[in-house]
């Protein structure tokens, strides 16, 4: 159905993305924009925004801006609560209702999985922030993490920035507070260069002075990892840390995994989604390090699973998601929509 349209909003803190198809699964607009997080901008400017990237996306796709969608699918970070995702849903179609007929709010958590896993599986957020999930097959859902920078964010770019930060901050203090007597020069250096300071001090105006978006904080991990790729010892430590806070992730989601999900081939299906894992060979000794040293019996031995890296935008998610809430024969392409990244097997590890 070539005459059917629908829209998917991948909404991150700091960028949204956004897709319009139509009914024969073809991709007509994407395009980037502003973050769309209910709880950082409020729920009525985060509406207007939504409407604002679907006009934009209607004009890109040369359609009449005025066209009413069938179907919207919202995957937004900070719409973790069920009643939140409910109320957001009814907001919308009150304030906005010539948009769509039918909306879904989900996490966005659950749209990645939704675009890899027919039938259920994890995914693992790490960009400005971090977040992870699991959905079984019968729907049952476990989580963890998805608590902000204040309670958690572990693993993620401002994780990776903040301990940059807080390292060098220590050590110059102290002089003795670097791991491993590794040199903080290189990463000090850019954090002064990131921004734009000359010392210590300065730093309180950048946490607690002119308000700085959690955003801007997070993009110091680029150039951390830059310098890690150049073979500075810190920022190879600091990204390894990293590793092991995500691999938490998965020693925690694992054991609630269905039995299906663990006989899929390859094992549990992992989406791993967000900008840091862009470093996974930065990642990748302390993500190993975490799930092959068990320290005591009690801990989770995860037997196996694949990470898969997206191929199509996560906002075509948010369309799988809409269009399985409207029971519509919508062709869903799981396969072409990832690569693997990883194959882990407990004991023996491959690619």
């Amino acid at each position: 159905m070539a005459d059917a349209f629908f829209g998917g909003i991948e909404g991150g803190a700091s960028v949204s993305t956004v897709v319009i198809t139509n009914g024969n699964g073809e991709i007509l607009a994407e395009l980037k924009g502003e973050g769309t997080n209910p709880w950082i901008l409020g729920i009525e400017p985060c509406l207007s925004r939504v409407n604002d990237l679907i006009k934009e996306a209607l004009t890109k796709a040369d359609l009449n801006n005025n066209i009413k969608l069938n179907g919207l699918g919202l995957s937004l970070s900070g719409c973790e609560d069920l009643v939140f995702c409910k109320t957001f849903e009814s907001k919308l179609i009150e304030y906005y209702p010539d948009l769509t007929d039918e909306v879904i709010v989900v996490s966005d958590t659950l749209a990645p999985i939704a675009l890899a896993c027919e039938s259920g599986g994890a995914v693992i957020i790490s960009g400005t922030g971090s977040n992870s999930l699991l959905i079984n097959p019968d729907s049952s859902i476990k989580r963890c993490g998805g608590y902000g920078h204040l309670l958690g964010d572990e693993g993620s770019a401002f994780w990776i920035a903040f301990k940059s930060i807080k390292l060098c901050l220590d050590h110059l203090e102290d002089f003795n507070y670097a791991p491993n007597g590794y040199s903080i020069d290189r990463v000090w250096e850019a954090i002064k260069a990131h921004f734009n300071i000359d010392k210590v001090l300065d730093l309180l105006n950048v946490f607690y002075g002119e308000k700085k978006e959690k955003s801007e904080i997070a993009k110091l991990c680029k150039t951390i990892s830059e310098i890690a790729e150049d073979g500075d010892e810190l920022s190879l430590w600091i990204f390894s840390e990293a590793g092991k806070e995500l691999a938490k992730f998965i020693q925690s989601l694992y054991p609630g995994a269905d039995k299906r999900l663990h006989k899929e081939n390859g094992g549990l299906h992992v989406v791993c989604v967000g900008s840091v894992w862009k470093s996974w060979e930065l990642l990748k000794e302390g993500f190993m390090n975490q799930l092959d040293h068990h320290h005591n019996s009690q801990e989770t031995i995860v037997d196996e699973f694949t990470l898969l890296v997206l191929e199509k935008t996560v906002a075509l998610g948010g369309v799988y998601l809409i269009a399985k809430k409207l029971n519509f024969n919508y062709p869903y392409d799981y396969e072409h929509n990832y690569r693997k990244l990883f194959h882990y097997v407990h004991d023996r590890q491959g690619q």
